[in-house]
This record gives structure tokens, sequence and C-alpha cells, in this order.
């Protein structure tokens, strides 16, 4: 038996040793956070993100959305430019990026011109220095050489609010 006034320290119990080692600084301690993602991993999150992102648009994340879209844009200036541009608006409304929006600045159609330079100015903050120029810079040829003179008056209408 052992005296009770001996300093006799009780052996730690193993559960007491294995929280010893939990807290050392010499063990691994790889969160999930840490550790740097896989190729594959980060794949599959990207093309997870891009399918939630078409599921937001609707017809205009299908292939015959980027067929019409590409139509626009190589139409332009040609004798068939109206006619694609009418099949665009009439199945997918106004286009969503600057460089088609830029390019229905020079539809027929007053009223389609008219939302496309409003989108513009209401996207304008989000697009470099050089895209803010050219639209000024489109804008004020239309507003001097624009035949039509509703499209004189919405060039220099958006004009004066930049």
């Amino acid at each position: 038996m052992v005296p009770e006034n001996d300093d006799y320290d009780e052996k730690p119990s193993w559960r007491d040793i294995d929280r010893q080692r939990d807290r050392s600084s010499h063990t691994g301690r790889d969160t999930e956070a840490q550790r740097p993602k896989s190729p594959k991993k980060e794949w599959a999150q990207k093309m997870y993100l891009k399918e939630i992102e078409n599921l937001f648009k609707g017809k205009k994340a299908t292939p015959e959305h980027a067929v019409a879209l590409n139509e626009i844009h190589l139409r332009a200036g040609t004798k068939k430019y109206n006619t694609a541009v009418r099949k665009y608006v009439r199945e997918y409304g106004l286009p969503d990026d600057w460089s088609t929006l830029f390019l229905l600045l020079d539809y027929k159609d007053v009223k389609i011109v008219r939302q496309a330079a409003e989108k513009l100015i209401s996207i304008m903050d989000e697009e470099p220095l050089n895209k803010k120029e050219g639209l000024k810079s489109k804008l004020s040829i239309m507003a001097m050489t624009a035949e039509d003179d509703e499209v004189r008056e919405i060039a220099q209408e958006h004009l004066e609010g930049l």
C-alpha cells in the first residue's frame, strides 16, 4: 500500500494521453479549408455553378440562343442585319451583353434603339473606360448623323445624362 502523504503521482489514463496528443503542435491539423482543391473537384464545382446559372437564364442558355446572337454579329452592316435582330428580339427579348446591345443602336426600330440605349446606360458602370468612351462617341455620332429625328433625340437625351 502507498502511504497518503507520499508524493506519488498517478499514471495518466489513456484518455488523458490521447487528449494531450490532440493538443500537440507536432501533429497535423489539416482542415478541409487548408487543403488545396483537386482540379477534378474544382471542375465539378464550376460545372455545377454553370448549370445553376443556366437554369436562371432560361431560353438564353440554349445553343439556339448562341446561334441567334452570333447571327446578329455576323450580319451587322449587311442587308440581313435587321432581319437577324428582329428574329432575335422576337424570340429572346433584348440581349444582356454589351457588344450586342451596342450593335442594336444601328437597328431601324426606334423602340428597340431606345431600349438598347437605356440598358447600355444602366450597365455602363460595370464596363471599362474604353467601352464607356465608345458609347459616348457612338451616341454623339448618332446625335449628329441619324436620319430619324427620334433616334437623334434619343442620342442627345442620353448624352446629356452622361
